[in-house]
């Protein structure tokens, strides 16, 4: 499988502040992956330094295997989609939503005009409008579109969903899923709303504090993030080899978050004690990891 994105020890600073750790990925070409994180985790700083709107110091970041710092047009393959488009088109009172979407299909090769078009119909956008005077979800809106008809090889979205009524989140939903089957590419999803993305994610990168947590595909992460429920007594007797990430009491019965694997002699003794194993999802492994981090600080 290519490789759509190498990252090698990237470091990024805002003054003293060191806000990527470290940072070293493998993001191959035709998935999709997830980036979850809480508020402040570098999410939104990672993005923009692959985008090549951060620039960074220390490690290197290679598109298609072009280093981004080496040679610019690598930048030209990737579309990274958010709320606002930035200052310059926040503040600016004469630039309509059609000039924007005009700019959009100059920047990018693939533009697909009349997949913009149907996109605008199906959310409803005023393309008439200038863009200062449209609410947040028109803004996101605005970068839903040109994330989707970019056809961008490598297309990144920030919060897709921010401002955007449950009626929008489905239909971007819908077309998210079926553009991307219909067209296949790289594509990276930052989002509080790990739920409703979960089934799409195929990989999943969590960061916490600038550095990265799991780098793995939701398949093997499903394998070694479980729960364990049954008697406290029972569940103590078979924890050899795993790692509690919390526990919850209620009576004499428990629940164990943990991590590690199972093979058939587990299995073997979870049987025999009465013991269930049941799936982790992803926001309760983000959950149960970055508590623990807190703790141990």
């Amino acid at each position: 499988m290519n490789q759509a994105i190498e990252i090698n020890l990237l470091n990024k600073f805002y003054d003293n502040f060191h806000v990527l750790k470290d940072i070293s990925l493998s993001i191959h070409e035709n998935r999709i992956y997830g980036l979850i994180g809480r508020n402040g985790a570098g999410k939104t700083t990672l993005l923009k330094t692959i985008a090549g709107q951060i620039y960074y110091k220390s490690g290197y970041i290679k598109i298609f295997g072009q280093d981004i710092h080496k040679d610019e047009t690598a930048v030209n393959k990737i579309c990274l989609a958010r709320e606002t488009l930035g200052a310059y088109y926040e503040q600016n009172t004469s630039i309509k939503v059609s000039k924007i979407f005009e700019i959009a299909g100059t920047l990018f090769k693939n533009w697909d005009e009349q997949y913009a078009r149907h996109l605008v119909k199906r959310l409803g956008l005023d393309t008439k409008k200038y863009y200062n005077k449209i609410s947040k979800g028109m803004k996101t809106t605005v970068g839903i579109i040109i994330g989707l008809a970019s056809r961008a090889e490598i297309t990144m979205f920030d919060e897709p969903y921010i401002g955007l009524d449950p009626v929008a989140r489905d239909i971007f939903f819908e077309e998210l899923n079926k553009d991307y089957m219909d067209n296949p590419r790289t594509m990276i999803i930052s989002s509080h709303l790990i739920k409703e993305f979960e089934t799409l994610f195929e990989n999943i990168i969590m960061i916490d504090k600038g550095r990265i947590l799991i780098d793995d595909t939701l398949e093997n992460i499903e394998q070694k993030y479980f729960y364990l429920s049954g008697k406290e007594s029972s569940i103590e007797k078979v924890l050899d080899g795993l790692k509690i990430l919390s526990k919850e009491k209620i009576g004499g019965l428990a629940s164990y978050a943990v991590t590690g694997k199972l093979n058939e002699l587990d299995y073997d003794k979870l049987s025999k004690y009465d013991i269930q194993v049941s799936k982790m999802d992803i926001q309760k492994i983000l959950v149960n990891l970055t508590k623990e981090d807190d703790a141990d600080e």
